[in-house]
């Protein structure tokens, strides 16, 4: 095994150095997708729609800085040689997101699948009527914090973000309405 990178892209010293000892979680993450015969990045591009990769600088369109595609360069003969987790790792994120093209389709793909398998998921026939589904798509998880909280009056807006600014009074957030639901 190669000595790991001090500083690897996008990942926290905590998780590189000391998570595990002398070996850190990228490493172990590399060493888990060879295991289990993951395809490599360029086949996972192609799976998601962009043409595969035949030199490194094809890959400039997740991979925007040119110092890591030469570094994905210095670091495996081919481009069908990259780990999935090395070029998902320092891909560009999509427009206000966290994972760059690659990883965003894999994790699509897979909810899809997901929300696809399940015979009970909300939005399948017959499970709700359409009045009923739109009081489910009116609610949010500020109300749902609301309705369940104890001696919570406040919230952000978005709760699953910071608060940016003013807090929003629970009475203001509407909520579903249960008429919908009487025979």
């Amino acid at each position: 095994m190669a000595t790991p990178v001090k500083r690897p892209h996008r990942m926290t010293p905590a998780i590189t150095e000391r998570m595990f000892g002398s070996t850190d979680l990228g490493t172990l993450n590399i060493m888990r997708g060879r295991e289990h015969g993951i395809p490599s990045y360029n086949k996972w591009r192609k799976f998601c729609g962009h043409p595969m990769a035949a030199t490194f600088d094809d890959f400039q369109d997740t991979i925007l800085d040119g110092r890591i595609r030469a570094a994905l360069q210095k670091n495996y003969q081919s481009t069908d040689d990259v780990d999935l987790y090395v070029g998902a790792m320092v891909e560009d994120p999509v427009i206000g997101g966290l994972v760059g093209q690659t990883l965003a389709c894999i994790i699509g793909d897979q909810f899809r699948r997901s929300r696809d398998g399940d015979r009970f998921y909300f939005e399948n026939p017959g499970i709700f009527t359409p009045a009923q589904l739109d009081e489910i798509k009116k609610t949010s998880m500020a109300r749902v914090l609301c309705n369940n909280g104890d001696h919570i009056e406040l919230v952000s807006q978005d709760a699953f973000l910071l608060p940016q600014g003013q807090l929003t009074p629970c009475n203001a957030i509407s909520g579903i309405d249960l008429s919908k639901w009487k025979d």
